[in-house]
């Protein structure tokens, strides 16, 4: 306990400090008493082997940080982009410029264009695509923020068309 006395049980709020473990656990981790090794090994066994899968499941999507490497290696051909502004002549705009910007090995591909805030289902098509989102003197709420944070999507807002376009370009080279 809090004391250094040996205890046989803690309740909920009861501080205890716990010795012998390979590493910190995380908060809600689940503590099991077993009497044999043998049966710790298999629940030890067990957890590394679903945190294994967890972690092979997790995708990791596109971002224009770390798009320069991946063009380099060979792994990206495609950059599909979801653009977002505030008007249809600002989109248009950003579009048409994006589309201008060549590269011998990647090439830049809007899967959609469209007027108003960056919501739930633009982050969902580029989880769903791979894609990056560049919005134009639009914003997004918080929960749209939170999912596209949780979906790992790189989103992106410019009050400037030329930092848009400078900062995809730089990615590009």
């Amino acid at each position: 306990n809090d004391k250094g006395e040996k205890i046989e049980a803690a309740g909920p709020s009861i501080p205890v400090e716990v010795a012998g473990l390979p590493e910190v656990p995380q908060a809600g981790d689940i503590f099991q008493v077993v009497k044999d090794e043998k049966k710790v090994k298999e629940i030890a066994s067990k957890r590394q082997l679903l945190k294994r899968e967890k972690g092979l499941r997790e995708i990791k999507h596109l971002t224009l940080a770390d798009l320069h490497a991946q063009i380099q290696e060979g792994k990206i051909k495609e950059l599909p982009i979801i653009i977002k502004g505030d008007t249809h002549g600002s989109v248009e705009a950003l579009s048409d410029s994006l589309r201008q910007l060549v590269s011998d090995k990647v090439r830049l591909k809007i899967i959609h264009a469209g007027m108003g805030l960056v919501n739930e289902s633009d982050v969902m098509l580029a989880s769903a695509s791979n894609a990056i989102i560049l919005g134009f003197h639009v914003k997004a709420d918080s929960k749209t923020l939170d999912l596209a944070e949780t979906e790992k999507v790189d989103v992106h807002f410019y009050n400037i068309i030329y930092e848009a376009i400078s900062e995809v370009k730089k990615s590009l080279e």
